[in-house]
């Protein structure tokens, strides 16, 4: 018969196996905190024995390289509504970057990134004709894309820091960033297969030989105004990063780029009298508020301005700088009426997911390069 005593031997030996496995966890993960734990202690100990606090050693410093995907969103004066915060998400552009880092500190990295993308908007598509908030961007019907060539420099500081090597670096962390960059860019518009003109002389794609192209537009100088095909920019934001495993993170990043320039979209200021432009095209892609149809889509757009007679009533000349007769849509066209707004800048948000690489000690550390 089992005694009390026994059964009391067998509760002890079986807490015992408990306690000893508990204790002692086998998975990589436990072995990965034990290690990191070893290492603080003996960094700890080495810091207490040189009298000094724990730094970041160059023994320390990594670099890596990241490739991503992204989706870029444009703010200006083709937009919904006049505002930092107001896009359409329909006209969501993709784009591709490159980066590296370089970890200098136990929070703090600096980025050189480079990025290809494309910002586009419509005054067809963003804009409600029976909105009277918006009646007027309607009327006006530009349109643009833009393709964007950046080169940036940024300094990434980790909210969560990490004072060890790369192989001890945190499973998950928040970060933000602010930088400069500059970038290239050249923006351009659709050209219509017709265009009025002249009184009861209407241009068509015979009498426009780029009609259905893609032109620049900066040369055309639509605002009589001459800007620069290189920009700079300052990029602020913040993301996340996790860590895959060893070797990998994965970061998702969400960062603004406020513009040092108004002509992103080649739209900032005022029209100007047709007679000062070079060309009949400036004269087309400067005024497109007649254009019977949208250039894009081809859908209908000049039942807004006709009467039941097919009349538009709003027509109205002047006579240019060179003497020629011209027509336009009353407060449009001509020179002084308002066509942009140059109070506030163009902006433009990158969303991105990027796949970094830990290549190794930095080049700039005073040890070997190679990842620990």
């Amino acid at each position: 018969m089992l005694t009390k005593r026994y059964y009391s031997r067998i509760l002890s030996f079986f807490c015992i196996i408990s306690i000893l496995v508990l204790a002692n966890p086998s998975d990589s993960e436990a072995q990965n905190r034990k290690r990191k734990r070893s290492y603080r202690n003996q960094s700890t100990r080495v810091a207490q024995f040189s009298g000094k606090r724990l730094g970041f050693a160059n023994a320390k410093q990594y670099i890596t390289l990241g490739v991503s995907l992204n989706a870029l969103n444009y703010f200006g004066d083709i937009a919904p509504q006049s505002g930092a915060v107001s896009t359409d998400i329909s006209f969501t552009r993709p784009g591709i970057g490159i980066t590296t880092d370089v970890r200098f500190g136990k929070s703090l990295s600096a980025r050189l990134g480079f990025m290809w993308g494309q910002l586009s908007s419509s005054d067809y598509e963003v804009a409600d004709p029976n909105n009277r908030d918006d009646i007027y961007r309607y009327a006006r019907n530009l349109q643009f894309r833009n393709n964007i060539k950046d080169l940036s420099l940024v300094a990434v500081y980790d909210i969560f820091p990490n004072p060890y090597t790369v192989s001890l670096r945190q499973s998950f962390t928040p970060y933000v960033l602010a930088g400069i960059s500059v970038f290239h860019h050249s923006p351009r518009g659709l050209v219509p297969s017709q265009a009025l003109l002249y009184p009861n002389d209407t241009l068509t794609a015979e009498q426009i030989p780029q009609s259905g192209e893609w032109v620049a537009l900066r040369p055309l100088q639509t605002e009589g105004r001459s800007y620069g095909s290189i920009a700079f920019s300052v990029p602020v934001g913040a993301g996340v990063r996790f860590r895959i495993n060893q070797l990998i993170d994965i970061e998702a990043e969400v960062s603004y780029r406020f513009l040092f320039t108004d002509y992103l979209d080649d739209v900032s200021t005022n029209y100007v009298d047709k007679g000062t432009l070079d060309s009949d095209l400036a004269k087309i892609m400067s005024d497109r508020s007649l254009e019977p149809t949208d250039v894009l889509s081809g859908e209908p757009r000049d039942d807004l301005f006709r009467d039941g007679n097919g009349i538009n009533p709003n027509l109205a000349t002047y006579i240019g700088a060179d003497g020629v007769e011209y027509v336009h849509l009353a407060g449009y066209g001509q020179e002084g009426a308002k066509r942009g707004s140059p109070n506030d800048n163009d902006v433009f948000l990158t969303t991105t997911v990027r796949v970094v690489f830990m290549l190794g000690r930095s080049p700039f550390s005073s040890s070997g390069f190679r990842p620990r």
